[in-house]
């Protein structure tokens, strides 16, 4: 009887053994059979193009961080940009077959080339933690927490003519987190009063500032990480028939406008400028001069170029005169050039006249806005246009155009900051720019030399 149990029960794994064999190779036969039959198609998932991170392009301003919690160590200053190239080329690898963190002068050997802003700013909010103690006294204990801003802006332009091809941006925002060592030295200086911190603050200072560059490190990977994802959704830009073509500038009937428009540059900043004369005399805003007794211009005929490069195109304009309680100077550049006439007809200047703006906005190189004379004003003595055309910053000394006659009617100067209200840019007239600057035209166009000129 044991016998025969024994000879079942070894008949039965035989069974058990087969039956499982056979489930197996079936679930194996539909796994190939589905694989086979819903196949991906095969493609290449990087993009097929090199490019370049140029580290002498990256941030060089270093961010500091001021510690409330704590007196005796209160500052931490460090380098954003260390560590910042290697991150944005790890990134790009994930998408692009060649990437490498060099020198922006190689860019000729990329297709591609990279240009990381990446700006950081710390924010400390207060809070309050209240309770009872076993007598039932309230208390208060106030704190400071602080919380980190990271802002990413990445570019990728055509090597070739500097234009940009994407341009994405990515925001964090993130408490910071002490390592379990810099809370360990924050706790012993509450303890104790701070009598022995001094001899271990610069431990606290190392592990603190390790946190800090850990939180920060993180943010901006996890920027790197979206931009990434938004720029593989727009690879169909980097397709082999679009490689190497930037969007092409088609300005038709306004190149005329543009010519007449220069890009002023001074080491303080940038603004816009214009020809009033044939032979080279330059209105603009003092503001935009600044200080200078020279500054450079490039003209639109100059596009490509790269703004603050050590070469041309850029060229020189002295400055002649400079008014800058009304906020009006006057360059003069060598050689003879497309100008634009100034209306100082004040009758001229009608509310709900079609004018346009012309000038660099924010980095953007001579762009075109187009709005109405919103209103007519003198303020403090001086001659202003309000108009809802776009003013931002790099418009300032830029024409402001009559459309019906091609004319000057004012200068660009300021817009008020959008907290305070929209669609409220201002000019000065070009009857005050002229007052003020006592200029006179000849009969061809050029200006009579002007009274105190340099």
């Amino acid at each position: 009887m044991l016998r025969l149990s024994s000879r079942l029960a070894k008949n039965s794994w035989l069974v058990l053994s087969l039956l499982l064999c056979l489930f197996s190779s079936a679930c194996n036969y539909h796994g190939r059979l589905k694989r086979a039959l819903y196949k991906e198609p095969s493609f290449n998932d990087k993009i097929n193009a090199s490019v370049l991170v140029a580290h002498d392009k990256l941030p060089q301003e270093p961010f500091t961080f001021k510690d409330y919690n704590l007196t005796p160590v209160n500052a931490y200053k460090i380098d954003v940009a260390d560590g910042a190239g290697v991150a944005t080329a790890d990134a790009l690898g994930t998408l692009f077959e060649r990437v490498e963190l060099d020198s922006s002068k190689l860019r000729q050997n990329y297709d591609y080339e990279a240009d990381l802003n990446y700006s950081v700013y710390a924010e400390w909010l207060n809070g309050t933690i209240k309770g009872t103690d076993s007598q039932d006294f309230l208390w208060v204990k106030h704190y400071m927490y602080p919380y980190f801003h990271t802002q990413v802006t990445l570019t990728l332009r055509n090597t070739q003519t500097r234009l940009p091809i994407i341009q994405l941006s990515a925001a964090r925002k993130t408490p910071l987190e002490f390592s379990n060592t810099a809370i360990g030295f924050y706790w012993f200086n509450r303890l104790t009063g701070s009598l022995l911190f001094p001899v271990l603050a610069p431990g606290y200072t190392q592990a603190a500032g390790k946190s800090i560059r850990r939180t920060l490190e993180d943010d901006l990977r996890a920027c790197l990480k979206e931009i990434m994802r938004d720029l593989e959704e727009n690879r169909v830009l980097f397709a082999p028939r679009y490689a190497g073509a930037a969007f092409p500038r088609s300005d038709g009937a306004y190149k005329e406008l543009l010519a007449k428009t220069v890009y002023v540059e001074t080491p303080g900043g940038h603004g816009s400028g214009f020809f009033i004369s044939p032979d080279g005399y330059i209105l603009t805003n003092a503001h935009v001069v600044g200080r200078e007794k020279e500054v450079r211009y490039y003209l639109y005929q100059d596009l490509p170029f790269e703004p603050a490069a050590a070469r041309p195109p850029f060229r020189y304009a002295r400055v002649v005169k400079l008014n800058k309680s009304r906020d009006v100077a006057l360059l003069k550049a060598e050689g003879e050039f497309p100008y634009f006439k100034l209306d100082t007809d004040r009758s001229h200047y009608k509310t709900g006249e079609t004018v346009q703006t012309i000038g660099q906005p924010i980095d953007q190189f001579w762009t075109v806005s187009e709005g109405i004379i919103s209103a007519l004003q003198n303020t403090n003595g001086i001659d202003d246009i309000q108009t809802d055309a776009a003013i931002n910053n790099g418009n300032s000394g830029g024409p402001l155009v009559l459309r019906s006659s091609g004319e000057v009617v004012g200068i660009n100067s300021r817009a008020l900051k959008p907290a305070l209200g929209s669609g409220m840019g201002y000019a000065i007239t070009a009857f005050e720019a002229a007052r003020t600057l006592q200029l006179t035209f000849s009969a061809d166009g050029k200006l009579i030399s002007p009274a105190g000129e340099k």
